[in-house]
């Protein structure tokens, strides 16, 4: 006898673009489950009248990408600590008629950081960028317990907001935070590009003389400005493609309470 088949699906907008139901109907096959996983186009406008839509008609679960993170925070009935903390949910789980949000961009980042060896721990970071994804990653950031966080966006006070946002917690896990000033000639050893200017055909706004161990561009699909100047560097660098696929595998994981391999999807795409 066959298992009901669940629902689930990825909203966004554009989302013609997205490996979302790739992913995850490849993590289903590891494990013989069978899913329905569709990419919904939906702005901010209609976005909570499809969320209740999509409740009627037995969804279990819902990925929501740009720009409709902040949104489904203010939509969510229950939400994770770290949700609560980052102001943004990207999988939310429909139980009981209920929406409960969580995130799982910070562990995806934190999870593919480590597949490529980048420790994190009494180590000093630059994040690039003061919107919705350097804030959605902050909380696991600061969670692994590095020496210092350092903090620059094109609009400086942006990054001075953030700050002042992150500090608490901040120091409870006795990590420094701090805005780059102008002056600073810091050796990272990781450095975070969380903007997404470079994709645009804008030009990432890059502190002079930067120099970075290890440098991440959190967008992928793309040569970023971002990436050729760590080439030039001569750093270890890498897109963001895996942050996709473990953050993708820490949703399945939420919803089916399965561990995904993720190894053999990174060979699919």
């Amino acid at each position: 006898m066959n298992k009901i088949t669940k629902k689930f699906a990825v909203l966004g907008h554009p989302i013609s673009h997205s490996l979302s139901p790739k992913i995850h109907n490849h993590f289903a096959k590891q494990f013989g489950i069978q899913i329905e996983y569709q990419r919904i186009d939906v702005d901010g406008r209609n976005f909570k009248k499809t969320l209740n839509e999509l409740k009627e008609a037995g969804y279990a679960g819902l990925n929501i990408t740009l720009p409709l993170k902040n949104l489904a925070w203010e939509v969510c009935e229950e939400l994770s600590l770290r949700s609560q903390q980052t102001k943004s949910v990207n999988t939310i789980s429909i139980k009981n008629g209920k929406f409960f949000g969580e995130t799982t961009d910070g562990l995806g980042l934190i999870a593919d950081l480590n597949l490529k060896g980048v420790a994190l721990k009494n180590k000093k970071i630059l994040v690039i960028g003061a919107g919705g994804a350097s804030n959605g990653v902050m909380y696991d950031l600061i969670s692994q317990c590095p020496e210092i966080i350092s903090l620059t966006n094109r609009t400086i006070s942006k990054s001075h907001d953030m700050r002042e946002y992150w500090l608490e917690f901040a120091k409870e896990k006795k990590v420094t935070i701090n805005v780059l000033g102008a002056d600073q000639h810091i050796i990272f050893d990781l450095i975070i590009n969380a903007t997404s200017s470079s994709l645009d055909g804008g030009q990432a706004v890059l502190p002079k003389n930067l120099n970075g161990s290890f440098w991440y561009d959190m967008m992928y699909g793309q040569q970023t400005p971002f990436l050729i100047e760590a080439e030039k560097n001569k750093a270890k660098f890498s897109d963001g493609l895996g942050m996709l696929v473990e953050q993708a595998a820490a949703a399945f994981e939420i919803w089916h309470k399965l561990k995904p391999d993720t190894q053999p999807t990174y060979e699919t795409l």
